[in-house]
C-alpha cells in the first residue's frame, strides 16, 4: 500500500499572483487594541469563517475537530494569525484539547509591493500584511504573511495537529523547538534525521502532545531560512493550580512576548545589519535620533499598578549575544527555556541563539513611555547594533516615543537607576533600585579554572542580589536523580578551521557534519552503522588525525538509552557558543573558562585532575535546553537517555550550523528506537 507522505496544491505561480492581492482583502476584526487586559476571546463573537471551522471533518478525529484535507481551492487569504483559535484558553484541569492550525511558509519582502499606505502611517500596515522591519527592503521567507510568524498558544497536555504548507521553492521543515517528543519522534522537524524534508508544493502534518509548559518556540531547520524569518512563538500554559509562579503575576499575554533577531539584508547571508524585536525597529543606515518618530518600534502597552509575565527569545543567526533591559525597572526572572526557576530580580539579562527567559514586570513607575533596550555583542558589537522597543504606559501619549537614546553608557544607567526610587517592588518592599546593575546569564562573567573549584562554587551559589550566572541559576524542582549517580561522561567540542580551500569549517569534534541521503529514523534498517556513520573514534581507528587533516562525514555520536549522561563539551574558540540538543532537556552542572588551548585539548586531563568542578548533588541544578559555552571553556550537562532515538546536537548560530558544527546523538539500538514505517510519494 502507498502511504502518502504530502498533498500537492496549486502550481507556485497562481500562488504568488495571489499574493499580490492579498493587500486588497477584507481587514479582519481584531482585539480592541486599548483593551488588551482581557487575555483571551470569547470565541463565539467571531463573525468570520476561519479555515478550520469550515472544512470537513476527517473520519477518526476528535468530535468538533475540522481538519484540512484538501487544499486544492485554497487562498494564502484564509491564513493570518491565530488571536480568535479555540486552543487559545484559560487553561483548566481535566479539559484538554485537540488543536488544529495551518502554517504557510513563502517567499515575502520587508517593504514590499504589498506596503502602500503603510510606508507612511503605521497604522494601515496590518490591513495591507506589509512588513515594514526597520524600512529597509530586503527579500524574507515568512510564515502565514507575519514575521515573526503566528504565535500559537496551547495548554498542557493538548494534542497539536499542525499541517505546514511549503510554498517555498526550496525543501523545509519545522522543528518545535523545547519539546522533547518521547513519543512522536518522527514530528521533530530534523531534516534527513527524524524526517525527509517538506518539498515544494507539498502540505506536511505534524502531530504531537504538549507534554510541558513554557516559552517555547517554533521554527524551520533547513538550511538559512529561520535567518530569512521562519520561526514563532510556540507558548504552552498550565492551569493556575500547576503554576507555581502564578500569584507573582497578574496578565500573561502573547502581546508581550518577544522575539529578537539579528538579520542579514538581500542575501548577505554571513554579514549582520541590524537587530529588530518582533521585526520592527529602527535602522542605522540613518543619522536619525533613536526617539525620531520616523522609526517604526514595538510596542508593549501596560496599565499602572499591575504585573506583566513577559517572555523573550533571541533567534540568533549569527553570533550577537544580547543584553536585554528595560528603562527604569527591575525584572523578576521566574523561568529559562521554558523552565521555572527561584525568582531573581535584576536589572537585565544576556540571551545567546535560542535561549529565552520569562519576566515580571510590574507596571510601578510614573505613567510615561521607557525604553526596552537589546544591546548586541561579539559581532554585533563590532558594528555597534542595538535595538529598542517601547514600553507604553496607559495615561501617557501612545504615539510619543521615550526620551533620550535607547542605550547609555554603564555610568548613566547606574546614575540613572541611583536616582529614583521604586515605590513598591515585587516582593512588596520599598528600597531604591542598587547602582550596580545585577545581569543574568552575563557570557562575559565565569569563574576560571586558574581561581579553581572554590571560587566557582561561590559563583555558582553566589546570592540573588548579586550577578547571576547561568550555572548559578536554581530549578524549582529537584535534579531527576539520586545523589551520588554515576555518570557515564562523554566529551566533544567546537573548533573552527580553515580547509585548503579557504573555506571556514565549524565543527563538534572536529568533524563537519555532512548530512545523510535519507532520514536515519526512517531509514536505519537500510545501513549497517559502522559503514554509514563516523565519529571521532571510528575515524581515530582508521589512522584519520582530524587535528592535522580536514574531517567530513556523517558524525553520529552513540550513547546508550535510560542511563544517567554526562557530557562535556569544550569551546576552542575566544567567542561564546549557543549548545543545544534535540531530544532531551538537560540540567547544567558546571561551566567556566579554561583560557588556552593547550588545556582545552586536554580537557579529559584537567577533570581527572579535579580542575572542573560540578554543583553539589543537593542544588537543584537549572535546566535547560540551549546554553552558552564561555569562549576558550566548556559546559558541563547531565541528563537521563529515556528518549532512545535520533537526535541533532548543534550550534544554534544558524551560521554555524549551516557550515558544519553539527552532529547526530544516536541514544539505543535500533530495538529500542520507535519504528516508524517508511513512506514514499505517490
Amino acid at each position: 500500500m502507498c502511504v502518502r507522505e504530502s498533498k500537492s496544491f496549486p502550481s507556485l505561480w497562481i500562488i504568488f499572483l495571489v499574493l499580490g492581492l492579498a493587500q486588497g482583502l477584507t481587514e479582519i476584526d481584531s482585539q480592541d487594541p486599548e483593551d488588551p487586559e482581557d487575555p483571551f476571546f470569547n470565541t463565539d463573537e467571531a463573525r468570520f469563517d476561519w479555515p478550520w471551522s469550515r472544512n470537513k471533518t476527517t473520519k477518526g478525529t476528535p468530535a468538533g475537530l475540522n481538519l484540512k484535507n484538501e487544499y486544492a481551492q485554497m487562498e494564502i487569504a484564509s491564513f493570518s494569525d491565530f488571536e480568535r483559535h479555540p486552543c487559545r484558553r484559560v487553561c483548566q484541569q481535566g479539559q484538554s484539547q485537540t488543536c488544529y492550525y495551518q502554517l504557510v511558509v513563502h517567499n515575502y519582502q520587508r517593504l514590499g509591493p504589498e506596503c502602500q499606505r503603510c510606508q507612511y502611517d503605521e497604522r494601515a500596515c496590518a490591513a495591507e500584511y506589509c512588513l515594514y522591519g526597520d524600512g529597509v527592503a530586503s527579500p524574507v521567507m515568512a510564515v502565514n504573511r507575519m514575521i515573526p510568524g503566528p504565535p500559537i498558544e496551547l495548554c498542557e497536555n493538548d494534542t497539536v495537529v499542525v499541517d505546514v504548507l511549503n510554498y517555498l521553492g526550496e525543501a523545509t521543515t519545522m522543528h518545535w523547538h523545547g519539546l522533547n517528543m518521547r513519543r512522536s519522534p518522527e514530528m521533530d522537524g530534523a531534516p534527513f534525521v527524524t524526517q525527509n524534508p517538506v518539498q515544494p508544493g507539498e502540505v506536511y502534518r505534524y502531530e504531537f502532545l504538549a507534554d510541558r509548559s513554557g516559552s517555547l518556540w517554533y521554527h524551520s531547520h533547513m538550511g538559512w531560512q529561520r535567518g530569512f524569518g521562519v520561526a514563532g512563538h510556540l507558548i504552552i500554559r498550565q492551569t493556575r493550580q500547576a503554576n507555581q509562579h502564578a500569584h507573582l503575576y497578574d496578565y500573561d499575554l502573547v502581546e508581550h512576548a518577544l522575539m529578537v533577531q539579528d538579520i542579514f539584508y538581500d542575501h548577505e547571508l554571513t554579514t549582520v545589519r541590524n537587530i529588530l524585536i518582533n521585526g520592527k525597529g529602527r535602522n542605522h543606515l540613518n543619522q536619525l535620533p533613536d526617539n525620531d518618530n520616523r522609526h517604526r518600534y514595538e510596542r508593549l502597552r501596560v496599565t499602572p499598578g499591575y504585573r506583566y509575565r513577559m517572555r523573550v527569545l533571541l533567534n540568533g543567526i549569527a553570533n550577537c549575544p544580547v543584553e536585554f533591559s528595560i528603562e527604569q525597572h527591575k525584572l523578576l526572572i521566574i523561568s529559562t527555556d521554558g523552565n521555572d526557576i527561584e525568582p531573581v530580580l535584576a536589572d537585565g539579562f544576556f540571551l545567546t541563539s535560542a535561549e529565552r527567559f520569562d519576566f515580571v514586570l510590574e507596571a510601578s513607575q510614573v505613567a510615561k513611555n521607557y525604553w526596552i533596550r537589546v544591546r548586541g555583542y561579539e559581532q554585533c558589537e563590532d558594528l555597534k547594533l542595538y535595538q529598542g522597543a517601547v514600553l507604553s504606559y496607559r495615561g501617557a501619549t501612545r504615539s510619543e516615543l521615550p526620551q533620550g537614546n535607547i542605550m547609555v553608557s554603564r555610568q548613566s544607567r547606574a546614575l540613572d537607576s541611583d536616582n529614583f526610587l521604586k515605590p513598591t517592588n515585587i516582593s512588596g518592599q520599598s528600597k531604591a533600585l542598587s547602582a550596580a546593575p545585577v545581569l543574568v546569564n552575563d557570557y562575559r562573567i565565569m569563574s576560571t579554572i586558574a581561581a579553581g573549584p572554590a571560587a566557582f562554587l561561590r559563583l555558582a551559589t553566589a546570592e540573588k542580589d548579586n550577578n547571576v550566572g547561568t550555572v548559578a541559576l536554581r530549578s524549582l524542582q529537584p535534579v531527576p536523580w539520586p545523589r551520588n549517580t554515576k555518570f557515564r561522561t562523554y566529551y566533544s567540542s567546537f573548533s573552527l578551521r580553515r580547509a585548503p580551500n579557504g573555506e571556514m569549517l565549524f565543527q563538534i569534534d572536529e568533524i563537519s557534519y555532512i548530512p545523510p541521503g535519507i532520514s536515519l529514523l526512517q531509514g536505519r534498517h537500510l545501513f549497517q552503522d559502522d559503514g554509514y556513520f563516523c565519529n571521532r573514534s571510528s575515524l581515530a581507528a582508521q589512522g584519520r588525525n582530524c587535528q592535522q587533516n580536514v574531517c567530513e562525514c556523517l558524525n553520529v555520536i552513540r550513547m546508550p538509552a535510560y542511563r544517567p549522561i554526562e557530557m562535556v563539551v569544550a569551546n576552542y574558540m575566544v567567542n561564546t557558543h549557543p549548545f543545544h540538543i534535540h531530544g532531551s532537556s538537560f540540567h547544567l552542572v558546571g561551566q567556566g573558562v579554561v583560557g588556552n588551548m593547550e588545556d582545552l585539548r586536554n580537557i579529559q586531563q584537567l577533570d581527572r585532575q579535579g580542575l572542573l568542578p560540578r554543583l553539589p548533588d543537593h542544588y537543584n541544578a537549572v535546566r535547560k535546553d540551549s546554553v552558552q559555552i564561555p569562549g576558550l571553556g566548556y559546559i558541563i550537562v547531565r541528563f537521563i537517555s529515556n528518549n532512545p532515538g535520533f537526535w541533532l546536537y548543534h550550534c544554534h548560530v544558524e551560521a554555524h550550523a549551516v557550515q558544519g558544527m553539527m552532529a547526530v546523538l544516536k541514544i539505543g539500538e535500533n530495538h529500542q528506537i520507535k519504528r516508524i514505517p517508511a513512506r514514499v510519494r505517490c
